[in-house]
């Protein structure tokens, strides 16, 4: 008698464990649906961010050839080129270009 009460005791402890198991990997999933998500959109805004850069770039430095349209080609090559050498000046510190948090969005000349 005193083993099949320990039985279902057992039994009642491995349901709650998979009770909880189950809720952590349900929880687990949506967080990760939700972050999939998220990159996807992501994603798909730096594609189009790239599209309108290769297409203001055409329009400005190519201005003869505008009639026609950036392949997707086109903007991968420019993800592929070196980047453009730093120039020798300095550059402003953080603190001098960025507004504090609290203070108006007016920069000092």
């Amino acid at each position: 008698m005193a083993e099949v009460e320990n039985l279902k005791q057992e039994i009642k402890q491995l349901k709650y464990e998979n009770r909880s198991l189950h809720v952590l990997a349900n929880n687990y999933s949506t967080g990760m649906k939700r972050k999939l998500d998220e990159l996807q959109e992501s994603e798909g805004r730096i594609q189009s961010d790239r599209q309108r850069l290769a297409t203001y770039l055409q329009r400005h430095l190519f201005p003869g050839s505008s009639s026609v349209p950036p392949s997707i080609e086109a903007s991968n090559a420019l993800s592929s080129m070196p980047p453009a050498p730093m120039p020798s000046a300095p550059m402003p510190s953080a603190s001098r270009v960025l507004p504090r948090s609290g203070s108006s969005r007016e920069q000092p000349l």
